[in-house]
C-alpha cells in the first residue's frame, strides 16, 4: 500500500498482510443513515446520495446500532475498514495510478468541483464491483492517522 508519488505521509510503498473482510459495494446512503440514526446531517440531500457531514464517532455509533442477531445467535455488526483494507478494496488488484488506469477518467470518478454529492453507484465500479471508491465523498477508516505511519509500520 502507499505511493512513492504521493504526499510524504503516503510514502513509501510497503507490503501489508490482511485478514479477510467484507465491504459494502456502495457508500452508506442518507436513506440508510436516516433509518438507523433517525437523522440526516448531510448538506446535499438525497436518499440515494452518500451521507456526509458525519464524524468518525458518528460512524462508530452507526456501526454499533447496525448490529443484528446472526443465525448462530451471536451479534453481527459493521465496522469501518482499516486504511489498508480500504486501499486494497479501492485498488482492486491493480498497480496503476488509479484502479482504472494512469489518467483521470470521468467514467469512474465524479468531478466534485460543483461542491455537491451524487447518488451512489452511477459511475463504473472497480474490478471488485465496488462503486465510488474515489470522488463523491471522503471515507472514514477505522484506524488512526500518523504522519510517519507508513515509514514505521510493520507488515502485519
Amino acid at each position: 500500500m502507499g505511493s512513492n508519488d504521493g504526499e510524504n505521509d503516503e510514502k513509501p510503498i510497503h507490503e501489508v498482510a490482511l485478514n479477510s473482510f467484507l465491504i459494502s459495494k456502495y457508500e452508506v446512503t442518507q436513506g440508510q443513515w436516516q433509518k438507523i440514526m433517525n437523522n440526516n446531517p448531510s448538506n446535499f440531500k438525497g436518499d440515494n446520495n452518500p451521507v456526509e457531514q458525519v464524524s468518525w464517532d458518528d460512524c462508530q455509533e452507526f456501526c454499533k446500532r447496525s448490529e443484528t442477531e446472526s443465525a448462530s445467535g451471536g451479534k453481527t455488526g459493521l465496522r469501518l475498514p482499516t486504511e489498508a483494507e480500504w486501499e486494497y478494496a479501492a485498488r482492486a488488484g491493480t498497480t496503476t495510478k488509479y484502479y482504472w488506469g494512469d489518467s483521470i477518467n470521468d467514467d469512474y470518478l465524479w468531478d466534485n468541483s460543483n461542491l455537491g454529492t451524487h447518488p451512489v453507484g452511477q459511475k463504473k465500479p472497480n474490478g471488485f464491483g465496488l462503486y465510488d471508491m474515489l470522488g463523491n465523498v471522503w471515507e472514514w477508516c477505522q484506524d488512526w492517522y500518523g504522519a510517519i505511519y507508513y515509514q514505521t509500520s510493520s507488515k502485519k
